[in-house]
């Protein structure tokens, strides 16, 4: 039997025809990796340095008798349990400036789903310099206990991020969290595969709030703008009397 009998039509066919990129086997990244063979994506490079801990099982996709065993290990043997037939290509290691871009170069959708902000950066960086216009679907806020509402795609040239742009992980990991922006993540690179754009989007136009240069207004959107712009905000808001939710003018 087909096990992808009962996926739409068409969504197999794109996803096999793509290899993804996945910096991070942890909460994000195992279930971006699982949801998306399930998708029907054949071709995988799973990089991650660390091992599988007991707390990690209260959102990331592994198993109590994998803990101690290396995350791309363990998670490879998880996903040929759903696709025996699957191409996965494993690095064992910590990405760094120089390795950031080598492991991923034959890829054409890079994932970043690490939880070490200096490391988000140098990846979106690195990635957009090295492979430019290839797409990059990257993740921002999946901490907490807030409504799924919040999560949300901002989209800059071929990035996007996903998330809720504002919590910390200081205020735990909830598995459904979790798992909405994964599965978000994997909607979106369905999104750009297909090409399916609309002009209207929340994540294709500039909001009212705008950073001014010398008088030249530069819109927030994307990342890191829309971190500035949520920290704008958090402090508007505990001003009295003071409406975070309107247009905000920022002057350096």
């Amino acid at each position: 039997m087909n096990i992808f009998r009962d996926c739409p039509e068409g969504l197999t066919d794109t996803m096999s025809r793509v290899k993804v990129g996945i910096a991070g086997a942890g909460g994000i990244g195992s279930n971006v990796a699982m949801l998306l063979v399930r998708a029907g994506a054949s071709s995988l490079v799973l990089v991650d340095f660390d091992t599988v801990e007991i707390q990690n099982l209260n959102r990331q996709f592994f198993f109590a008798d994998q803990v101690g065993m290396p995350k791309v290990e363990a998670l490879t043997d998880n996903l040929l349990r759903i696709n025996g037939a699957l191409d996965i290509e494993t690095h064992n290691l910590r990405l760094n400036p120089a390795k950031a871009c080598d492991v991923f170069r034959n890829c054409d959708v890079l994932i970043e789903a690490v939880d070490d902000s200096g490391t988000k950066a140098f990846l979106i960086e690195e990635w957009s310099t090295a492979f430019p216009g290839r797409q990059i679907i990257a993740c921002s806020g999946i901490a907490g206990d807030s409504p799924l509402s919040e999560i949300r795609t901002e989209r800059t040239g071929s990035l996007s991020v996903v998330g809720d742009h504002h919590s910390s992980l200081e205020l735990g990991t909830f598995s459904a969290r979790v798992m909405a922006v994964a599965a978000a993540m994997v909607s979106e690179i369905y999104f750009q595969l297909t090409d399916d754009k609309c002009s209207s989007c929340d994540g294709c136009k500039p909001g009212d709030v705008s950073l001014e240069c010398n008088g030249v207004k530069v819109p927030l959107i994307g990342f890191p703008a829309k971190m500035l712009e949520n920290t704008v905000r958090g402090m508007v808001s505990s001003l009295k009397g003071a409406d975070p939710s309107g247009s905000i003018k920022i002057e350096i």
